[in-house]
């Protein structure tokens, strides 16, 4: 009966002497799918030491989120230890570097101690991180880098023939244009006349592009401000989703983050055609009308006019007799 105690004592404080260790989602600037592979090559890794191995589906900084503290803190990891339920995390971070990824895992216990390794990976193999063995595995033995490839020598063999070079033939001189032809100056029938030239009368009319140029800011800015009232409409519809979302689990926590960046965006696209709409409008209608008047101004029209005393001409500026 003793022996049997002390065997269940002893089974049970193996038991309790596992360590467990949730492997969290990875972080950086690396594309979704090759931090996917990157955590996979990590759990694997991790399997093959003596702990107790979890996936999380949560990546450190959304721990945090959801824990209410600063990442950078001490105390806010043992805070995330304790709402995970296990004994230590791995933090990942994928960073893309001239070469490939650069991978960095750190892994943290209680009370603020880590380990990390930091491993250089292709980017087309970016689950060969047998480099990081060690973290999870002290026996593991990481293969040494294989050497740089000799550079194959060509074979030596006799010398080939030497090539005699080609002279090319030599080609005559072609032969010269009468010397009367060449040296023969060249008269101009025209030499010495002077040709009246006619300067056109100055056009002071608006040109025909620029009044479309500007009609179209006009019509551009106003459509800007209805686009406004478009996106203020979407963002409040997205706000109306927000309030009535219920968070129930991790996934229902990204989705209401979708929603929340989905809204400022509606109404950050609203703010700015709303202005940039009322600045076009505005400039474009003060130069119109500016040159509408300008116009009227230079207007001059001879119009044939009965007069009481017998016909003639009359002289109208900026408007009609």
């Amino acid at each position: 009966m003793k022996l049997a105690l002390a065997a269940l004592v002893a089974m049970t404080g193996l038991a309790s002497a596992e360590t467990k260790l949730m492997v969290l989602q990875s972080e950086g600037r690396a594309d979704l799918k090759t931090r996917q592979r990157v955590d996979a090559a990590i759990v694997k890794l991790a399997k093959t030491g003596p702990d107790t191995v979890s996936p999380g589906e949560i990546t450190f900084t959304d721990a945090t989120a959801l824990v209410g503290c600063k990442p950078e803190e001490a105390s806010c990891k043992d805070e995330v230890l304790a709402t995970l339920a296990v004994d230590e995390i791995v933090i990942t971070t994928v960073t893309p570097k001239p070469g490939g990824l650069e991978v960095n895992v750190k892994r943290v216990a209680k009370g603020g101690a880590s380990r990390d390794a930091t491993t250089m990976v292709s980017a087309d193999k970016p689950d060969s991180l047998d480099a990081i063995a060690p973290l999870f595995n002290p026996k593991a033995v990481v293969a040494p880098p294989k050497p740089p490839e000799t550079p194959v020598q060509p074979p030596i063999g006799p010398q080939p023939p030497p090539v005699t070079p080609v002279t090319p033939p030599v080609v005559a001189p072609q032969d010269k244009l009468p010397e009367d032809v060449s040296t023969q100056p060249i008269t101009d029938p025209t030499a010495g006349k002077t040709t009246p030239t006619t300067t056109p009368d100055h056009d002071d009319r608006v040109p025909r592009s620029h009044k479309r140029l500007l009609i179209g800011g006009m019509a551009g800015g106003g459509g800007m401000v209805v686009l406004s009232f478009i996106f203020w409409g979407a963002a409040s519809s997205t706000q109306g989703d927000i309030d009535n979302k219920v968070v129930r689990n991790q996934q229902d926590l990204a989705d209401l983050r979708a929603l929340e960046d989905k809204g400022d965006s509606r109404a950050r696209w609203g703010n700015f055609f709303f202005v940039g709409g009322l600045v076009a409008t505005g400039v474009s209608t003060y130069f119109f009308i500016r040159e509408r008047r300008a116009e009227k101004a230079r207007t001059a029209r001879l119009t044939p006019t009965v007069f009481d005393h017998g016909a003639g001409v009359s002289l109208t500026f900026g408007g009609t007799p």
